[in-house]
Order: C-alpha cells, then sequence, then structure tokens
C-alpha cells in the first residue's frame, strides 16, 4: 500500500498545474514536478545550480521572479516556500504573468489620470492668454497699411498661436477624453481613410503603404473618429520610423466576435530600454515630439474594452490593436 500511495502522489504531483519544488535543509533542491521545469525553462539536469535559500526572502517566504521558458516567452512567477519536517521545504511556483499584467495596467491607467489632471489645469492657464495674443495681433493687421513688412511678423505670431492651440487641444483630449460616441460602422472604411491621411508623409519619406482587408464588410460597434485618430497615430510613427524609406503593412483580420488591426514597419526597431516607457505621456524620442500620440491611442482603445500591444526588433515593429465587436455601454 505505501508503495502505491508513493506512485499515486508522484503521479499527482507531475499533473499538478502549478510547480512544485523539494528542497533539502541546506536548500539544495532535489526534486521538482514537470510545471516546475517548464517555468523555469530546465531539463531535471539544471536542479543541480539552484538553492532556494538565495531565491527566497526569509522573513515573508515568497518572492515574485521573471523567467523565461523553453519557448523563449517571458513570464512572472510567485516562490512561496513551506517548510516540512526533517528541515526539507517545498516551494510552490504559481503562475501569476496575468495578475502582473493587470496590475502594471492598473498604475499605468492611474499614471494616465494623474498626469491628465495637471496638463488639463496648465493647458487652461496657457489657453486663456493665449487667446488674447491672437486677438491683438489680429487687431493689430487689420491696422497696418497693405504693404507694411512689419505685416508678415504679425502674421507669423497668429499662426504659431493656432500651433499652440492646436497643441493645447491634444492636452485637452489627454486629460479629458469625450464620451464614446458608439454606433455600428465599417472598420474597413475607418482604417482605410486612416491610411489616407499619412500618404504624403509616405511619399516624401519613400514608403510603400500595402494594405490587406478580409473580403466582405467588417463591421463593429465602436466611436468611429476615435478609432481613426488611433489608427492615425500608430500609421504616422510607424511612417516617421522609417525616414530613409521601407514598407508599412496594414492588416485587418476577423477574429469572430472580435477584430485585429496590426501596423507593421520595416524601419530600425524600438530599443530594448525604452518599449516599457512607449504609451507613457509626454515620452517622446522625437526632436518635435510632444509624446501624447500614442498615450491617447492606449486611452481610447482601452475605452473600447480592446487592447493595444507592440512587438519590436532590428527588422521593424508590429503595433497590435484587438477590439471586440461589441462594446458595453
Amino acid at each position: 500500500m505505501s508503495g502505491m500511495l508513493d506512485t499515486v502522489t508522484s503521479e499527482i504531483l507531475e499533473v499538478l498545474p502549478a510547480g512544485v519544488m523539494l528542497a533539502d535543509e541546506t536548500g539544495a533542491v532535489f526534486y521538482a514536478n514537470r510545471a516546475a521545469l517548464e517555468y523555469m525553462g530546465i531539463d531535471r539536469d539544471g536542479l543541480k545550480e539552484i538553492n532556494v535559500e538565495g531565491m527566497i526572502r526569509q522573513t515573508s517566504g515568497k518572492k515574485d521572479l521573471m523567467f523565461r521558458t523553453r519557448d523563449r516567452e517571458r513570464i512572472t512567477v510567485r516562490l512561496s516556500k513551506i517548510p516540512l519536517s526533517n528541515g526539507c521545504s517545498a516551494v510552490i511556483l504559481t503562475d501569476i504573468t496575468e495578475i502582473h499584467r493587470l496590475q502594471q495596467e492598473l498604475l499605468k491607467m492611474d499614471k494616465l489620470a494623474t498626469v491628465g489632471e495637471l496638463t488639463s489645469g496648465i493647458a487652461h492657464e496657457i489657453r486663456n492668454p493665449l487667446a488674447g495674443i491672437k486677438t491683438t495681433a489680429q487687431a493689430l493687421k487689420e491696422e497696418m497699411p497693405e504693404n507694411d513688412h512689419r505685416a508678415a511678423y504679425v502674421t507669423r505670431i497668429i499662426i504659431e498661436t493656432d500651433r499652440l492651440n492646436k497643441l493645447l487641444l491634444n492636452f485637452f483630449d489627454f486629460a479629458k477624453p469625450k464620451d464614446l460616441s458608439i454606433r455600428t460602422c465599417d472598420l474597413k472604411k475607418v482604417i482605410e481613410d486612416a491610411v489616407f491621411m499619412v500618404q504624403d508623409g509616405a511619399r516624401q519619406n519613400h514608403v510603400q503603404i500595402m494594405e490587406f482587408y478580409p473580403p466582405g464588410t467588417v463591421r463593429v460597434q465602436a466611436d468611429s473618429d476615435m478609432l481613426q485618430q488611433v489608427f492615425m497615430n500608430i500609421c504616422i510613427n510607424a511612417v516617421q520610423a522609417m525616414q530613409s524609406g521601407g514598407r508599412m503593412e496594414v492588416h485587418l483580420a476577423d477574429r469572430g466576435p472580435a477584430v485585429e488591426i496590426s501596423v507593421k514597419d520595416t524601419g530600425k526597431g524600438i530599443p530594448e530600454n525604452i518599449r516599457s516607457r512607449i504609451f507613457d505621456p509626454f515620452f517622446t524620442t522625437k526632436p518635435k515630439g510632444i509624446g501624447l500620440g500614442l498615450s491617447i491611442s492606449y486611452r481610447l482603445i482601452k475605452m473600447h474594452s480592446g487592447s493595444i500591444t507592440f512587438v519590436s526588433g532590428p527588422q521593424g515593429t508590429t503595433f497590435v490593436v484587438t477590439l471586440p465587436k461589441e462594446v458595453a455601454i
């Protein structure tokens, strides 16, 4: 009976979805089940190099670590140490990648809201005197003689004032996004309109644009104006990433209850050390950028209960937007 119990126990450990490691009194691991080996991306021979005493805090008995699996996937695993008899210990490994991702999402949304409130206050303070400057400049221009060479300077003031006002409107869009105006729309047309708006910039950068759409109409319930703004921001970034020419591909795929839109460029890619900041407000690598395009896009897609992600490497970057066909209001 004891031998049968040992066999059953061993089989149960191997089929558990959670990882389990057993360590002796020195912390050396002498057993790990299949899930634990998969989480850590090692085989049983690799256990000889693991000591749980150096991996887990003595005070709490827990620690979150990031591992790379055999499939090269990054996961976050929580290790929990449980004392056993004879000085041995069991370590439970739980995949908390999704929990960790949701926590990061909440932190990001909280940061966006905080920065948005600050931005709104600053924009209001700037916009009021800006309106006065423009009104004064317009009045001054009307009083000038027709051939007065100084009129060019006043015109420049008006143009730059309008540019600053447009910039402030972007701040307002970020700080206090409008409520969704949900209606059934043709997503293909929304994307085509966004792509059309960046064609001049693409020609200047010698960027070839290729669009791939499924047959028929793909209808979604969404705010078409907001989605067009998102796709324009993504496409503009893609075109600007290819200053010496390249190719931008836009794909629309029907995934049953959802749709997937991907925009791929053949630029140099996003440096790994800044990828985690791509959606942060006011973060930009462009000399004349203000760093709000992707932040606003991120928030708008979240308002649609969707997701926006990207993968990047030396051969280029691909942004992927996933949207449900129906949005809960």
